[in-house]
């Protein structure tokens, strides 16, 4: 082989090796070779999970409906008031006795000083208390089924948002690599023109391909910027800066079947698990409303305090100290037919929350169908995409071999060299379709944030 030609098929092979089968790196040999200001998919979630805006509005949701899910709020628990008083009355008085004579006071003052502590405790009420208990619970756990969904998407945001900055640094990298390779053809044409064997038009053209290839690196880093701009977003650090990398390797999981798919999702779905727990809510509000047929019986008891001061009169001050007890029942005989109307409209209501619950588990069925679809199609384009960067690659070589001993000219090796970025471009594609089709199929069977905080393979 020529010595000018050397670089060049060096080169190639190189390219060859680092793509190998599959067109990214191994994990353990990138592992080794991670540069320390690497952002790795584990914490990237993690600071997703503390710090975005989505996800932290969601939390504040579930701690509202939790806080509301109490005895206290259901009414089991006595109530306990506290009234105190104290008023002045200045009256201008005429006094008429029998046996005196009359006497007038102005300006005279009476001064009532009161102070009572009231308990009522209501200890039957046709068991509304625990109906509205189990309401209170079921919509504690309804918003928190809606906060899992709602955090569910930020960390599927997350994962997608970081494997596209992955794709996007990989794309970078085969632009660089294919300026290189235009940089060093146009070293091997500047040289065979001056032997004689390349053409001044040969050259013009090497230059050519070599500023539209540093052009597509140029538009390529900007690509790499907004998308780590907006993973940055994601992560609650709008602010940061973006000169980070993550890790190069786009791993899509395998082993995803559809039957499993489905049970998982019978049982963990957050959208499912929102309609049962409304379907729930509704059936207790129904017992609240039957609650209301029966009567209302309230213990109480009070003491009181009171001391009256005046200034005209018999009486001068009076002073009195009270304890009430007692039990008091309230059975409503017509309310205007407004039970009934609840009642009509507890009814209506549990039987919607019915329906919306077959309604979602018929269409998580179909979504999970038609994403485990989209998955396995896409599964089958890495494999595809693959083969055909393999073969690019080899033609390459071939390519490059015909060039050393001038029986395809500059141009058609311009050409095998662009087919060849286009099939690592479609593979990087490819996979990042894929991995998002996996990371849908998770969120949609409830297993995504499981997996993402350990409870089993990562995705």
């Amino acid at each position: 082989m020529p010595s000018l030609l050397r670089p060049l098929h060096s080169f190639a092979c190189l390219l060859f090796l680092s793509v190998g089968a599959g067109g990214l790196l191994a994990p353990s040999a990138h592992a080794q070779a991670m540069p320390p200001d690497t952002l790795r998919l584990d914490a990237a979630v993690q600071r997703a999970l503390d710090e975005n805006v989505q996800a932290e509005i969601a939390r504040r949701e579930a701690a509202l409906a939790e806080n509301n899910a109490t005895v206290g709020n259901a009414g089991f628990l006595p109530t306990l008031s506290l009234n105190g008083g104290y008023n002045t009355t200045v009256s201008n008085t005429t006094q008429q006795f029998v046996d005196r004579p009359e006497e007038s006071i102005d300006g005279a003052e009476s001064t009532n000083t009161s102070a009572d502590a009231s308990l009522r405790w209501t200890v039957f009420d046709g068991l509304g208390q625990f109906a509205t208990y189990d309401r209170l619970a079921a919509q504690a756990d309804q918003q928190r089924a809606a906060t899992r969904e709602q955090i569910e998407a930020v960390v599927a945001d997350v994962i997608e948002g970081y494997y596209d900055v992955a794709r996007q640094q990989r794309q970078l990298r085969v632009f660089r690599e294919a300026v290189a390779l235009s940089r060093e053809r146009l070293r091997i044409t500047q040289t065979r023109r001056e032997v004689g064997s390349a053409s001044d038009l040969a050259v013009r053209q090497a230059r050519v391909d070599l500023n539209a290839d540093s052009a597509d690196v140029l538009r390529q880093a900007t690509k790499l910027t907004n998308a780590k701009a907006r993973l940055n977003r994601l992560l609650g650090r709008a602010e940061s800066s973006t000169d980070y990398t993550v890790t190069a390797s786009i791993e899509v999981d395998t082993t995803l079947r559809p039957e499993a798919l489905r049970e998982i999702a019978a049982q963990t779905s957050p959208a499912l698990q929102q309609a049962r727990q409304a379907r729930r809510a509704a059936e207790a509000e129904q017992r609240e409303v039957r609650a209301e047929r029966f009567p209302s019986i309230d213990l109480t008891a009070g003491y009181g305090y009171s001391q009256l001061d005046s200034e005209s009169g018999f009486l001068q001050r009076q002073t009195s100290y009270d304890f009430t007890y007692g039990v008091s029942l309230t059975f409503d005989l017509f309310d205007g037919f407004d039970q009934r109307r609840r009642r009509q409209n507890a009814e209506l209501r549990a039987a919607n929350a019915e329906t919306v619950v077959d309604d979602v588990r018929a269409r998580l069925t179909t979504e999970v169908a038609s994403a485990y679809e989209d998955y396995r199609n896409r599964l089958r384009l890495v494999d595809l995409q693959r083969d055909n960067l393999a073969a690019a690659t080899e033609n390459v070589d071939v390519a490059l071999k015909q060039f050393e001993v001038g029986t395809i000219t500059s141009v058609e090796l311009r050409e095998v060299q662009e087919q060849r970025v286009r099939a690592e471009s479609d593979l990087l594609t490819a996979q990042f379709e894929a991995k998002r089709a996996e990371v849908e199929l998770l969120r949609l069977s409830g297993q995504l944030l499981d997996r993402v905080q350990g409870g089993g393979p990562a995705p």
